[in-house]
């Protein structure tokens, strides 16, 4: 092949690959300016999800609604796990994961908590610790079904509008007989932007926080009893007495609360 040949065969790679390279940099650029997700301020459909933003107080600030349709363009993961603890069989989950969302939704710097609450009252709360830990996903797809098409738990309680899983659980800790759980609540109809000082923070005691034994009764009690004893604003409402209520019987009667905690 003669050298005019070449240098013609050089141009058109040259032109090619810059044509590529400027298609990448108009996709990326289209990223950058793509409009963020529109809430509504009421509710439009069973399925929209409600995020409420709480103030330092812990009352809510803001409260707006996000279609399944907006959350479908989110970034999503599918992943699979060997077991759904909630069907108890294999499954595969298409969602979001916790961490992603408090961008999506617009949360300055100063929220480190989500708290999903479900329509049986309870609350459950993702703060970064446990989202770095355990990558929880709010689901939008179970075996790429939308939610109305979702499997019943065993006990017979519908999943959605959502719920939150893992693609895996290994506890972090063990703590006496206490061993971490998945936070994995079903029936969530709204998420709560929060900070961890107006949520998990105010379950930390005053008094103690040097004494291991104080600080390991802390990790129990935001693990197993907060998502459905409320103290205050934080927690939930599904159990009938309050976070502090549980506090005075375990002083007065420890036998006693023993017994109903176990």
């Amino acid at each position: 092949m003669d050298l005019p040949s070449l240098k013609a065969l050089a141009g058109l790679a040259i032109d090619s690959m810059l044509a590529r390279v400027l298609v990448v940099i108009a996709l990326l650029a289209s990223n950058l300016n793509a409009a963020p997700l529109q809430p509504s301020e009421t509710r439009q459909s069973w399925q929209d999800l409600e995020v409420i933003t709480l103030d330092s107080q812990g009352d809510p600030a803001k409260t707006v609604y996000y279609t399944y349709d907006q959350l479908l363009t989110l970034p999503a993961v599918t992943v699979k796990t060997d077991r759904d603890p909630n069907t108890n069989k294999p499954a595969t989950y298409t969602g979001i994961y916790i961490s992603e969302l408090f961008e999506a939704f617009g949360a300055d710097a100063s929220f480190d908590v989500i708290g999903a609450k479900c329509f049986d009252r309870s609350k459950q709360y993702y703060d970064r610790d446990y989202v770095a830990k355990h990558r929880p996903i709010l689901l939008l797809k179970f075996d790429g079904n939308v939610p109305r098409d979702w499997p019943h738990r065993e006990q017979g309680n519908k999943l959605g509008p959502y719920c939150v899983v893992h693609e895996s659980f290994s506890p972090a800790e063990t703590i006496y007989g206490y061993v971490e759980q998945p936070r994995i609540p079903y029936g969530v109809f709204s998420l709560e932007l929060n900070r961890f000082s107006e949520s998990l923070g105010l379950f930390t005691p005053k008094k103690g926080r040097s004494d291991p034994e104080v600080m390991k009764g802390q990790k129990i009690a935001i693990g197993s009893c907060i998502s459905c004893h409320n103290f205050g604003k934080a927690g939930g409402h599904a159990a009938d007495a309050s976070f502090f209520l549980l506090a005075a019987k375990a002083a007065t009667s420890k036998e006693s609360f023993r017994k109903k905690s176990n």
